[in-house]
């Protein structure tokens, strides 16, 4: 069992993780979850409109390819508030 008054870096990652799942709804970007590691917050979402903008501004960049059962695929990142947000596209 995980006791979050005891870590206060955990309960401050979680409040930002929050405040960024708010925000990024907001734009209409649908979150598909939410993990911890190494203490940072990774917040994987469906791609968007927004991503491109992002990509197009450089506050974004593709990461990753590569190529699984459904196909190939690229992933892309950004940073918000301190969490880690990513999608991942496929390559046709």
């Amino acid at each position: 069992m995980l006791t979050l008054t005891s870590d206060n870096t955990l309960v401050s990652a979680l409040y930002r993780t929050e405040a960024v799942v708010v925000s990024l709804q907001a734009r209409g970007v649908e979150v598909k979850g939410i993990v911890v590691r190494e203490g940072q917050p990774v917040i994987r979402i469906q791609r968007h409109s927004f991503c491109e903008h992002l990509l197009k501004t450089g506050k974004a960049c593709y990461i990753e390819f590569g190529q699984d059962k459904s196909g190939k695929y690229k992933q892309g990142v950004f940073i918000q508030d301190g969490c880690k947000v990513v999608w991942s596209e496929s390559v046709h």
